[in-house]
């Protein structure tokens, strides 16, 4: 998990410097090329298993949600601190919470509904809408890291169903190569022919795309969910790190504070779900 946090914060220092001179949609593409490229590489040995999908309108509707996550992120990390984004992108599990209730009647009690409540407040403050009047502090890319954590949420679901029955690298495989596809036109249109250097990046960072999809679930499977999550918080860690010292970026008391109350909302209720799964169990 731990190395899950650094490759992500990578994956995002990537992102940055990428986006500063090539558009969202060439480089999501190009870098999920890669990711399609190294997903065969390394799992060729499956054989027509790594294709198969007894339910095929469902993958594309989650390759489709994919392709919304990734450039959705692109786009909020090329313009708004790796810290902001961050903070915002740890909201997922407040809106999986209302998702799961809404389509798989998970019940919500006032302990969880309590901490949810918590953690939208910290998105509020991050966002500060109160603070920005006359400015242009409320950007659109805010917008863009909150439709990626909902969309990842969703996401979830789709992939809890999937995984019934269809193998994790199946649903990894399918959904960048939908990526490719949806972006292949908007990417046309904005094409910029990327230097061999930009190449190299976008090749770097299809591959700390599998390395960080292995290493999250290398770190479920031979961990209890209990003990691996709370290290996912280190990504806020390193994304203050990285992006004070590559991009000299000081987070502000906004993102500061409501980041602290996602985070804590967040892990409270990942404890409480886990407490209430031993009591089950015993």
């Amino acid at each position: 998990m731990i190395a899950f946090c650094l490759i992500v914060t990578m994956s995002a220092t990537l992102i940055k410097k990428l986006g500063q001179n090539l558009n969202s949609f060439e480089v999501v593409m190009i870098r999920c090329a890669f990711t399609v490229l190294i997903t065969l590489l390394f799992n060729i040995h499956l054989g027509k298993i790594l294709f198969r999908t007894s339910k095929p309108k469902m993958m594309a509707i989650r390759s489709a949600l994919t392709c919304l996550v990734v450039v959705s992120n692109f786009y909020a990390v090329s313009r708004l601190p790796l810290l902001e984004v961050t903070s915002l992108q740890f909201s997922k599990p407040l809106f999986l919470i209302i998702l799961a209730a809404i389509f798989l009647g998970e019940k919500i009690h006032i302990l969880r509904t309590s901490a949810t409540i918590v953690g939208f407040l910290g998105i509020l403050i991050i966002l500060h809408p109160w603070n920005n009047a006359g400015s242009d502090a409320l950007e659109l890319a805010h917008g863009a890291a909150l439709i990626a954590a909902f969309s990842m949420a969703v996401l979830a679901i789709y992939s809890k169903i999937l995984t019934k029955d269809h193998n994790p690298t199946t649903l990894v495989l399918y959904a960048n190569i939908g990526t490719v596809i949806i972006c292949a036109a908007p990417a046309a249109y904005y094409w910029i022919t990327p230097s061999m250097g930009q190449m190299i990046l976008i090749a770097a960072l299809g591959l700390t795309t599998f390395c960080a999809q292995y290493s999250m679930i290398s770190a479920y499977k031979y961990a209890d969910v209990t003990l691996v999550t709370p290290f996912e918080y280190l990504r806020i860690v390193f994304a203050a790190i990285a992006g004070f010292f590559i991009f000299s970026e000081l987070p502000d008391i906004w993102t500061i504070s409501g980041g602290s109350l996602i985070c804590a909302s967040t892990l409270f209720i990942a404890y409480r779900e886990a407490y209430k799964n031993r009591q089950k169990n015993n």
